[in-house]
Order: structure tokens, then sequence, then C-alpha cells
């Protein structure tokens, strides 16, 4: 699992039969959470949706393990 410092957002990732999948968490301050559940069939799709992700200016430092995390996914489930 990944996640920012504070723990403000988390993802898990984990490689699938479909694809990737990709479980990203946002905890605001008050008890409210959003968890957006993806399913990325290719490394296309997967860095198409990396290149509008804001996580890629808020934390540069978990966004690079981000992609790295998802192109080895990719990459072993080959």
């Amino acid at each position: 699992m990944l996640a920012t410092v504070d723990g403000a957002v988390s993802i898990l990732l984990r490689a699938t039969n479909y694809g990737l999948l990709m479980e990203r968490t946002q905890r605001q301050g008050v008890g409210m959470r959003l968890v957006q559940t993806m399913v990325f069939g290719d490394v296309k799709t997967f860095d198409h949706w990396c290149a509008v992700e804001p996580l890629r200016f808020e934390d540069g430092l978990l966004f690079s393990k981000l992609v790295r995390a998802g192109h080895a996914a990719f990459a072993d489930y080959r």
C-alpha cells in the first residue's frame, strides 16, 4: 500500500486476471472518505490516468512510487 505521510491519500495496487486493480482512498478531516476503485487493462490506460492524477503535483515522490509500482505489476503479470 502506498500512502501520503499524513495518510490523507492511500493507494492499493493488485494485479488481477483483468488487469491492474487500483483502490484510491482519500480521507477528509471530518470523517468523510472517498474510495475509487479502477481496473486498468493495459499500461497505456494506466499511464493516461496517471497523466491527470492530481497527486503528481501534491506528492511527487508518492506519485513516482505509484507509477513504478503500477508498471512493475504489469511487467510481473506478463
